[in-house]
């Protein structure tokens, strides 16, 4: 009974209610990556974007030049919410602030933040997001320090599609929580906000078969998870609270 209700979430056919989702899924920019869930009964977008722990980073929306007006997300020692003035010109933070950051975590020499705004802010220099959206071109940059006043090391552009997923109407639950690194050698931090909760942690292997549970504290702000003595492959995370659940993949190299 367990099994066919793990792979039933894990294909999103459970009995809950759904939620149709678009995500880009993870894309590689150069030292850095974004991946773009866009919820569409919320009407939210997510971002999840890696970067050296040591350097700012960037990404500018439906442009593949430094367009004048161009969304800019960055990064260097806290979440800037941007907009590029035009020509060869660093990007200018706005005057309102439209991004939420849920979590910021460093892994080694990595940093990953989790960020969300509506698809339409209501400002002129945001770019609005669609629901049949389905491309989106951008471009990135990594400079040389966290000092974002520092001109870019490197970048370029890159063409992200969208495919639409199914999830279960806790993926605002879901976007709360963080597993780094991924893939990892079998040590994975799985990281949280301060206002969620987590109760129970489970682990399956790739045929839906619980291998292991983690017992946790419900206001600590990271659980470790250690599958060091499984072998390399796909393993399933079950993560629940009281109120939510939600599954995630990871992977053991």
């Amino acid at each position: 009974m367990k099994k066919s209700y793990l792979l039933a979430m894990i294909v999103g056919i459970t009995t809950f209610s759904f939620a149709q989702t678009k995500s880009t899924g993870v894309v590689t920019l150069g030292t850095m990556s974004i991946k773009i869930d866009m919820d569409q009964t919320n009407s939210l977008v997510t971002y999840t974007m890696t970067g050296p722990s040591t350097k700012w980073f960037s990404v500018g929306l439906n442009t593949t030049s430094m367009t004048t007006n161009t969304d800019c997300i960055t990064f260097g020692t806290v979440l800037l919410d941007q907009s590029l003035p035009g020509g060869h010109v660093a990007p200018v933070t706005d005057a309102a602030n439209n991004l939420t950051l849920l979590t910021n975590t460093v892994s080694g020499t990595v940093r990953t933040i989790v960020a969300t705004r509506p698809f339409s802010t209501g400002d002129a220099k945001d770019f609005t997001f669609t629901s049949n959206l389905t491309n989106l071109n951008v471009i990135w940059a990594v400079g040389s320090s966290t000092n974002v006043a520092n001109q870019h090391q490197t970048f370029g552009s890159k063409a992200l599609t969208f495919t639409t997923i199914l999830g279960i109407e806790t993926i605002a639950f879901e976007d709360k929580i963080a597993i780094y690194p991924n893939p990892s050698d079998g040590i994975f931090t799985i990281s949280k906000n301060s206002a969620t909760t987590i109760s129970k942690i489970k682990i399956f292997d790739a045929n839906a078969r619980l291998i292991k549970e983690i017992n946790t504290s419900p206001n600590s702000k990271e659980n470790s998870i250690n599958l060091s003595g499984f072998s390399k492959g796909i393993y399933f995370v079950e993560i629940a609270n009281d109120e939510s659940k939600a599954v995630k993949k990871i992977v053991v190299k």
